[in-house]
């Protein structure tokens, strides 16, 4: 969780508390736990919950806005607060991919170029803030560069909890999807992900600061409306409008509200756990959609509780939807643009990245990673081992192709300067966060990762968690397990070399058998220009065995078989050699047989 200084608290595992820390390792953590990307801290305020009053139509693409902001003051003298919110843009601005509140270019095809016509114009897209009150008195306010700075009427007191609105009204250029979908009806679909929620919302637009949300909107009676958690009224009003209030009691990041406008279907086809499943679909989709999420999410959520934990949320509904690409996966409301194939990936989210969610954007891989780690899990509780493991090899070769070819870049970000980049290197985010994650399991086995995975969960359950907070989990409950290495009760060296650097392992050599002393003799060499890893490998090997006495010579090959089994080789330095002792020369020796470790790339022959 954050602290008043916008870092997370400190936290030592039990074999460090137990061993005792050098001084400098624990300026080290200190240092690590208090870095983040750029955005800039608040760390006087606590933002308690947001309730907005959105009025919007068919007429125009403009929205009304009435935006209530309950915080808490965390220490004296507070005198101010910032909100974001893209303000209305009267003159043509130049082209910029890094800012949220333009309107972005059109997307081109992978492999074409970009159109020569000039970037769509963003003038008359933006937010004009007519009042801020607190109570009935009007707060002193300026909106400039995006950010609202409004005054409060005396500096405050530490404990001291304040309630204040701001009024505003505009056409967002980006966030909130007004248009036609595929049919050609009219809808209203959010698309905030990462940082442009500020273009219909004012709030503290970043992934550090979470908090509940209740969002009234007024509308023309033929759309249905949702949003996060629990709808608790719909009230149909003069005009053909309807009032429909949908409220969120957990804490969640801005990025996260989500509002969708459109005539649906909507069906409540199961539940589990006390949590409603539903579907929102374009009524010409209706049957099919059904067919395909019906079962899947039973499926899905049924994995995930059982080995992840609770389900923290109100409800799950798998929203239909139109504005974006792929999916989107705010709580209790997963987005689908173009099909229902990432489910098991989005609602893998809704325990990573929404309930426990990443303190920073530094650390994205804690969901992105975790989701497509996540789902590749789902399919091998679906559909076996070999389905599994023909996911690893594609994960990993999209993964291993982008480190080879970024070596500066690293899982973890470095102190990211704009929230815009956080999928600057998404290849090796999603996939080569996966692959850091398949890693660890190979290292400390399915119980132990089991067991990591569900105390990290539940330690930060609808709270925030650093890179180091996931590795202390993990550690304590290898710990906790009675049954741990004594290097695997401090994986800083392991989440470093694996997530703090760029590259890969490389290892270079070769293996024979010394008849004599009846050994298989392994020799592997680093290669990496990055440093050396510490890295446990299986070493395979495989013998000739047959159904007949030995004495047997010249048996066909069907009367012959084989058996394999594995040793753990360490690797820790430049050269590495291995001795095994086997009761035969082996047909095959290959290094890690069974892909625990995949940021890897191997040559290896027999000398």
């Amino acid at each position: 969780m954050l602290n008043s200084y916008g870092c997370t608290s400190l936290h030592l595992p039990f074999g460090l508390l137990r061993r005792g820390m050098a001084l400098l390792t624990f300026l080290a953590m200190v240092t690590a736990a208090c870095a983040a990307d750029m955005y800039p801290r608040q760390p006087g305020i606590r933002i308690l919950k947001y309730s907005f009053d959105v009025a919007l139509g068919d007429e125009s693409d403009e929205l009304t806005v009435k935006d209530t902001v309950d915080v808490e003051v965390l220490t004296d003298g507070i005198a101010s607060i910032d909100l974001d919110l893209c303000q209305l843009i009267t003159a043509p601005q130049p082209a910029d991919r890094l800012n949220p509140c333009l309107v972005p270019p059109p997307r081109v095809p992978r492999g074409q170029q970009a159109p020569a016509s000039p970037a769509p114009t963003s003038v008359g897209f933006g937010m004009t803030v007519t009042v801020v009150t607190i109570g009935d008195k009007a707060l002193e306010f300026r909106h400039q560069n995006d950010r609202l700075h409004i005054s409060f009427p005396q500096p405050t007191k530490a404990g001291q909890k304040l309630t204040f609105s701001v009024s505003y009204h505009g056409k967002p250029a980006t966030g909130l999807f007004i248009g036609k979908n595929k049919y050609g009806d009219r809808v209203f679909f959010t698309d905030n992900w990462p940082n442009r929620a500020r273009n219909w919302l004012a709030t503290i637009d970043q992934i550090s600061v979470k908090a509940p949300k209740t969002i009234s909107v007024t509308a023309p009676r033929k759309y249905q409306v949702i949003s996060n958690g629990l709808l608790k009224e719909e009230t149909d009003l003069p005009g053909d409008l309807r009032r429909t209030v949908w409220e969120e009691s957990q804490p969640i990041p801005s990025w996260q509200f989500s509002l969708a406008l459109a005539q649906m279907s909507v069906n409540y086809f199961a539940r589990a756990a006390d949590v409603q499943f539903s579907a929102w679909l374009f009524p010409q989709d209706r049957d099919a959609g059904l067919k395909a999420l019906d079962p899947l999410t039973q499926s899905v959520f049924d994995f995930y509780t059982s080995h992840i934990g609770p389900y923290v949320y109100e409800k799950l509904a798998q929203v239909e939807a139109a504005g974006s690409g792929g999916a989107t996966e705010p709580a209790t409301t997963i987005f689908y643009y173009s099909g229902f194939g990432a489910a098991a990936h989005e609602m893998a989210h809704q325990w990573f990245g929404n309930s426990v969610t990443e303190a920073d954007w530094d650390d994205v891989w804690l969901s992105e990673g975790f989701a497509t780690y996540f789902n590749l899990l789902y399919t091998e509780h679906q559909n076996g081992s070999d389905a599994f493991l023909n996911g690893v090899r594609r994960t990993r070769t999209a993964a291993v192709n982008y480190a080879l070819a970024h070596p500066a870049d690293t899982v973890v970000h470095n102190n990211l300067q704009n929230d815009s980049e956080v999928f600057s290197n998404s290849t090796q985010i999603y996939q080569g966060g996966a692959m850091v994650l398949h890693t660890l399991r190979g290292v400390l086995g399915d119980q132990n990762f089991w067991a990591g995975i569900r105390l990290y969960s539940s330690r930060f359950r609808n709270g925030s968690a650093t890179t180091d907070d996931f590795r202390h989990a993990v550690e304590d409950a290898c710990h906790a397990s009675g049954e741990c290495p004594q290097e695997n009760e401090d994986l800083s060296w392991f989440f470093h070399e694996w997530l703090n650097r760029g590259g890969i392992l490389e290892l270079n050599g070769s293996w024979h058998y010394d008849a004599q002393t009846r050994r298989v003799l392994v020799a592997l060499d680093q290669t990496q220009n990055q440093g050396l890893y510490r890295m446990p490998i299986q070493i395979g090997i495989t013998l000739a065995t047959s159904s007949q006495p030995e004495a047997a010579k010249g048996q066909s090959a069907q009367n012959r078989s084989s058996q394999s089994h594995t040793a753990t080789m360490v690797i820790d330095k430049q050269h590495n050699e291995l001795s095994i002792p086997v009761d035969a020369e082996p047909t095959d020796v290959q290094v890690d047989p069974d892909l625990w470790v995949p940021l890897m790339q191997v040559t290896f022959d027999k000398r």
